[in-house]
């Protein structure tokens, strides 16, 4: 009896320890006027490649196919958009089109480190496009964002 209950409480912990991994990244998504207002730039990008350039930091290689609110790329349609992978990060997969909210980070703002850039997360307002979250996100953006 002693065993099972020493298997019983194991198994409890760990179902316990595993749903508060998962809860730490549950949120709930801004409304678009919200997002947009905290947002340095948002995008609507096609996912060209994902990296882990270092221990805690995600690296996606897109093409941008719409911007609004801020100029992200020069002469070319490539931009990079990094996510903290131990902060609740948000990562597509390759060929994947997202809606991302973005945030330009100086290396003062940073960890050591940490690559200067565009950045984004979970619960900012990103989107897989296929979403109906996302096409509404779009609509607003089409209807009062500014675009670049």
């Amino acid at each position: 009896m002693a065993e099972s209950m020493k298997r019983f409480f194991f198994f409890l912990l760990m179902l316990l320890l595993a749903s508060s991994q998962a809860m730490a990244c549950r949120c709930q998504n801004p409304e678009p006027e919200s997002a947009y207002t905290r947002a340095d730039a948002v995008v609507l990008v096609k996912i060209r490649e994902v990296t882990q350039v270092q221990e805690n930091v995600e690296r996606m290689e897109t093409e941008v196919l719409q911007s609004w609110k801020l100029k992200v790329t020069e002469d070319s349609d490539t931009l990079v958009v990094f996510s903290r992978a131990n902060e609740c990060p948000y990562v597509g997969q390759k060929g994947e089109t997202h809606l991302l909210y973005l945030y330009l980070e100086k290396f003062s703002d940073l960890p050591e480190g940490f690559p200067e850039g565009f950045w984004t997360g979970n619960c900012v307002g990103n989107w897989p496009e296929s979403y109906p979250q996302a096409i509404r996100h779009i609509q607003w953006l089409n209807r009062y964002g500014k675009r670049t």
